[in-house]
């Protein structure tokens, strides 16, 4: 059996002056050869990596220029369809309209340029069913299992009704939004009578 060996708190085994070389950030934080991470610590602003013609932006940020031109390419991939009233969002907002009221009004209200408008298809968020193994797995013992029959029938019959429930919510999809003719002859009118 190996002998451990005793080094006392006192003495000089214990711990030596030493002269280091290394980063330190602004703050005082030592980073030893990590010149990028005491940088990035120690600044508030930095050029853009990707293209050093776009504004500074914060360190701990990102481009927006590059934020808008990835948000507009991905944007122009997107498939379109024509819209027949579904729920639908604005692309890079969170303004949702569920009708053709609220968007035409949305428009001309906030005289939106209908060539610079991005909107996209909503997808619905609907409740997660419930398993009550998992619901109770903290109270279950290990590999342990709810025998009780009238506590399952009771899940079942809230995972029926979950199953049934409308969504709760919608979010952004991955289909752009291309508004009918219709719909557009409509705003141009709107804007006439507001202007009237």
């Amino acid at each position: 059996m190996r002998e451990e060996t005793v080094v006392m708190y006192e003495s000089p085994e214990a711990a030596s002056i030493q002269t280091v070389t290394g980063w330190v950030a602004a703050d005082g934080r030592f980073w030893g050869n990590d010149e990028h991470m005491a940088r990035y610590c120690g600044s508030t602003h930095r050029h853009c990596a990707k293209n050093p013609d776009h504004p500074i932006h914060e360190t701990r940020g990102w481009c927006r220029a590059c934020q808008a031109e990835g948000d507009a390419t991905k944007f122009a991939a997107m498939p379109r369809r024509s819209w027949g009233g579904e729920p639908i969002t604005h692309y890079d907002g969170d303004r949702y309209f569920f009708d053709e009221e609220s968007l035409l009004d949305w428009i001309v209200e906030h005289e939106i340029d209908l060539a610079n408008l991005k909107l996209v298809f909503c997808t619905p968020n609907y409740p997660s069913e419930i398993d009550p193994s998992d619901h109770f797995c903290d109270d279950l013992p290990e590999d342990g299992e709810i025998n009780d029959d009238q506590l399952l029938a009771a899940f079942e019959l809230l995972n029926e009704m979950i199953r049934k429930c409308p969504p709760l919510s919608w979010s952004p999809g991955n289909e752009a939004v291309e508004l009918p003719p219709a719909f557009i002859d409509k705003v141009a009118r709107e804007r006439l009578e507001a202007l009237a």
